[in-house]
């Protein structure tokens, strides 16, 4: 299951890229869960969940594009197998974003306090710009930039990190 938890961005960005609609991607990743924790528990050996639970997926977006056959969907079972390939032969390894994971958490703790309250109101707490702007009495031009500033920070500080670590960046 950890590996589902692990991986389940890139089988979503797989199937998001193939529905394009949120809404049914989130449904179709959800089923995906579903099934392979019935798997699990019923005993089936999954020797790569990523690729079974890529599988699942590939079936399931199939049957979502036959329902929507109103919709202009075309249903072509060869780019689906091809993009289900392409996806396979790139996908990252497990430890490649632990590394990556990280070395923006070690960046994280070295950020100011200013800083690290601007990131937990907008990404923690989901607050837009504007309110995180308000509710620290800014411009929301100002939030903005800082936030630019600082997801640019961050990542030259994880890049560094890595590359004294010896990892491909």
């Amino acid at each position: 299951m950890s590996e589902f938890v692990a991986g389940r961005h890139s089988l979503y960005g797989f199937i998001y890229g193939l529905i394009r609609n949120k809404h049914d991607a989130e449904d179709v990743l959800q089923e995906v869960w579903v099934r392979l924790f019935g798997a699990i528990t019923e005993g089936v050996d999954i020797q790569d969940q990523a690729k079974w639970c890529r599988g699942t997926a590939r079936n399931l977006i199939l049957h979502y594009w036959r329902e929507r056959r109103t919709d202009k969907v075309i249903v072509d079972q060869e780019l689906l197998d091809l993009v289900a390939l392409a996806f396979t032969e790139q996908e990252p390894k497990l430890d490649y974003w632990l590394e990556r994971k990280q070395a923006l958490k070690d960046c994280l703790d070295t950020l100011p306090t200013r800083s690290k309250l601007l990131l937990r109101l907008k990404y923690d707490q989901g607050l837009s710009a504007l309110n995180v702007a308000k509710r620290l009495c800014q411009s929301a031009d100002a939030v903005l930039k800082a936030l630019s500033r600082i997801r640019q920070m961050l990542r030259q500080c994880a890049e560094k990190k890595l590359k004294l670590q010896g990892v491909r960046v």
